[in-house]
């Protein structure tokens, strides 16, 4: 079994790229058995069909993400505002040193296969839900740093949307300076929410 998982691991991080770059319902199976190096057979043997890769490929990424930024940005410091600003430092840092960064690959999922079956729209729903109360708990834990007028879960809205869409118009525009212009305009939005 150990084995099986490991397999499908490989699977899933050899094809993410390459779905990120030209998304899933633009890539064919041949190309997703040519770059993950596996026959269809064993392809097969983990996924029942490319809709079950791209749920997979939902979790396997989101996961990554979590462990790499979110769980390490909740306990960054003993201040939960500090820690939104590393988050947001980290995710800046993460896509800067893509030289062909071709956006958010969960963000990009959603524009690919929303439409194709309401099954990608509710698991990337509770993926983007998983990831807004993260900030909303880092908010409300520092809601004493917070003007009185601010709603955490808005804000954590808000700055979430704006995450997404300088990733977006980094997969648009390509140009680095713009994308590190985005992160820093999302930092002056949650500074102008602070006291």
């Amino acid at each position: 079994m150990v084995n099986l998982k490991r397999t499908r691991e490989d699977i899933l991080s050899s094809v993410g790229e390459l779905i990120h770059r030209q998304g899933i319902q633009s890539t064919g199976l041949k190309e997703l058995f040519a770059v993950s190096q596996v026959s269809s057979g064993s392809f097969y043997n983990y996924f029942e069909s490319k809709d079950e890769l791209a749920h997979a490929l939902i979790d396997f990424k989101w996961n990554e993400l979590k462990a790499a930024i979110l769980i390490p940005a909740m306990n960054a410091s003993e201040d939960p505002i500090a820690n939104l600003f590393w988050m947001i430092d980290r995710l800046e840092e993460k896509h800067l040193t893509d030289p062909n960064c071709a956006g958010c690959l969960l963000g990009n999922l959603i524009v690919d296969l929303v439409a194709h079956d309401s099954s990608f729209q509710e698991h990337l729903v509770q993926v983007f839900n998983e990831w807004q109360n993260a900030i909303a708990q880092l908010l409300q834990a520092g809601q004493t740093q917070l003007l009185p007028n601010i709603n955490p879960e808005e804000l954590a809205e808000q700055l979430l949307a704006m995450i997404e869409g300088v990733l977006l118009m980094e997969r648009l525009y390509k140009q680095p300076a713009r994308l590190h212009r985005g992160f820093d305009n999302i930092r002056c939005f949650l500074r102008a929410a602070l006291y």
